[in-house]
C-alpha cells in the first residue's frame, strides 16, 4: 500500500472544521450567549467530531480503509492546524472589526472580579492588573490565543481520537 500525504484531504477537513467553529462563534454572538457560559464548551464537541470525521474520511477514501495510529494522528493534527489558523484569524477579525467593544467588556469584567475577590486592592494595583490584562486582550493577542488554544485542544483530541479511528491491516506482514 503506497503512502499518501494526509495534508491535502486534512486541509479540506480543517477548512470545514474552521468554518463550523466560526458559525458556532457567530451563533453565540447573535444569540447573545455570555462568554463564560458553559454552552461554549460545545465547541469541543465540534472539534472532536470534525477530527474524527477527518480521520475516518481519510482512512476510507484515501487509504483503502486502513490507517495506523500515526497516520490517524497526523491527519487529525493537520486538520486541527488548518482549523486553528482559520479560528485564530476569525478571532482577530471578530475582536477588531465585529465586536469592537469586546476588549472593553473583558476589562470591565476583570475589574469587577478583582474588586469582588480582592476588595482591599489599591487603585494602583488594579491599574497595574488592568494594564496587563489589556495587553493580553488586544485583538491581535485574541487571534494568537485563539490559534494556540485551538491547536493545543485539537492536538490532544487527535492523540485520543486516533486510537478509535485507526484500522490496522492484519493481512500485511
Amino acid at each position: 500500500m503506497e503512502k499518501k500525504s494526509a495534508f491535502g484531504p486534512a486541509s479540506l477537513s480543517g477548512f470545514y472544521l474552521g468554518i463550523a467553529l466560526i458559525i458556532f462563534s457567530l451563533l453565540m454572538f447573535l444569540l447573545d450567549i455570555d462568554l463564560d457560559s458553559p454552552f461554549r464548551y460545545f465547541s469541543y464537541l465540534i472539534i472532536a467530531g470534525g477530527l474524527f470525521w477527518s480521520m475516518v474520511s481519510y482512512r476510507d477514501k484515501h487509504m483503502s480503509g486502513f490507517l495506523d495510529y500515526k497516520g490517524a494522528f497526523i491527519t487529525g493534527f493537520y486538520t486541527g492546524l488548518i482549523a486553528s489558523v482559520i479560528a485564530g484569524i476569525f478571532a482577530y477579525v471578530y475582536a477588531q472589526y465585529i465586536d469592537v467593544g469586546l476588549t472593553e467588556e473583558i476589562l470591565t469584567r476583570a475589574e469587577t472580579e478583582m474588586l469582588e475577590n480582592n476588595p482591599n486592592m489599591s487603585d494602583e494595583q488594579i491599574d497595574q492588573a488592568l494594564t496587563m490584562t489589556e495587553k493580553f486582550t488586544s485583538p491581535a493577542m485574541m487571534g494568537i490565543w485563539g490559534f494556540v488554544g485551538n491547536l493545543v485542544v485539537s492536538t490532544i483530541f487527535s492523540l485520543i481520537i486516533a486510537i478509535f479511528a485507526k484500522r490496522e491491516n492484519k493481512n500485511v506482514a
